[in-house]
């Protein structure tokens, strides 16, 4: 059945005209995520479920069935994603609220983020990053005229977005809530909207987070501990010091694959949040700096993208792939400076690399989303006409 389904949608495209770079940073990414989950996990899975290689047969399942999400987003006209993003949004907001009620969703580690469906786990937080993308996109391209002249037509989709952010906030995850909020700000900046606009909504948005954390101790501490984690290394600044170790310890070239030591119970979250820490101690700061160029490569891969259907008068398809250039820069940007002690802790995962299903699946999905808007942009390119002169 799932074969039949993936034969029907490669037949329904053209895939000579699919771009061959930006499947090329895919697969790239994902092989080393896969190579990097199976080392870094090794402990906590065998601790979890007696087998060393849960965690990495998990991850090849969902890359697995990210594939087959890439391939049908792939196959999906644009249009329609456009003629749906109001309804996405609504879904998305009550996914978000679905996570607080006993029985759907469910705590771990003191966060409410999950909701349970037939014995699987989907994060909405994470659906809602491409949700948001769609919706913004759609409403630039609708509005695109009063977005650049009126106040109410940018305050709109920033209260929606306050609500979104919000709604996340509470389960609690800041780290999601900054990279959405920034990137949807990103893309009604490139609209067009009025700079005094945008620097009032940036200027509240930037209070609303100083006092989340101001007024929140634990963040707070977090802020302190980043500081200066030596101060308390055994306490709040245990994980950046773990990390920063294990970032000395890999040096250039690194101890080894596999040979990796604060993976062994001793960095948490080492499989998660804290991978990339794990890749440059067994293998290397260069290895660290080549995954860094391949995510930012396919960032600017789909900048370029999103540059060539504007010039076709594709704007939905140039929102959206400035959109998914925004949330995968900030999405590495962040995780990065946090891992190297640039910025304070929170949990965000490294795109493609970090284990993660629902994030894995999103991410594809955004692969997608680029692969479709290039491929649209070549149909919408006109065809040169060439006459033959039968010479005499």
């Amino acid at each position: 059945m799932v074969f039949g389904l993936v034969d029907k949608l490669t037949n329904l495209i053209d895939y000579k005209k699919i771009d061959l770079l930006t499947l090329f940073f895919f697969f790239s990414l994902s092989a080393i995520g896969l190579i990097s989950v199976a080392s870094a996990s090794v402990a906590f899975a065998d601790s979890l479920s007696g087998n060393p290689l849960y965690l990495f047969n998990k991850q090849l399942v969902n890359l697995f069935l990210g594939l087959i999400i890439l391939l049908c987003v792939v196959s999906i006209p644009m249009l329609f994603w456009e003629k749906i993003d109001k309804w996405l949004l609504g879904l998305g907001i009550l996914s978000l609220l679905l996570v607080f009620i006993p029985g759907i969703g469910y705590e771990a580690n003191g966060a409410n983020r999950w909701i349970r469906i037939y014995g699987y786990s989907l994060q909405p937080s994470e659906i809602m990053k491409f949700i948001a993308i769609i919706y913004t996109s759609g409403y630039c391209v609708r509005s695109l005229r009063d977005i650049q002249s009126h106040w109410f037509a940018f305050f709109k989709p920033s209260f929606l977005v306050i609500l979104v952010v919000s709604l996340i906030l509470l389960q609690p995850d800041l780290g999601t809530s900054a990279v959405i909020f920034g990137t949807v700000l990103g893309i009604l900046f490139v609209a067009g909207v009025q700079l005094r606009q945008f620097l009032i909504v940036v200027g509240v948005g930037f209070m609303g987070a100083l006092s989340l954390i101001y007024f929140v101790p634990w963040r707070w501490q977090r802020i302190m501990s980043f500081m200066n984690p030596w101060d308390d290394p055994y306490g709040s600044g245990y994980q950046l010091t773990l990390s920063l170790m294990s970032i000395a310890r890999g040096d250039w070239f690194g101890v080894g694959i596999g040979e990796g030591i604060t993976k062994m119970n001793y960095l948490p979250d080492a499989h998660t949040d804290f991978i990339f820490a794990v890749i440059i101690e067994e293998v290397g700061l260069l290895t660290g700096i080549l995954i860094l160029s391949l995510l930012f490569g396919l960032c600017f891969r789909s900048f370029y993208l999103a540059r060539r259907a504007l010039s076709r008068n594709l704007y939905f398809c140039f929102f959206v792939g400035f959109g998914v250039s925004i949330l995968i820069g900030l999405h590495t940007f962040i995780n990065v400076g946090v891992v190297s002690g640039l910025l304070p802790t929170k949990g965000l995962t490294l795109p493609f690399i970090s284990y993660g299903g629902t994030h894995l699946l999103v991410m594809c999905a955004l692969v997608g989303l680029i692969l479709r808007l290039d491929y649209e942009t070549k149909l919408a390119m006109p065809r040169a006409n060439i006459t033959r002169r039968v010479l005499e």
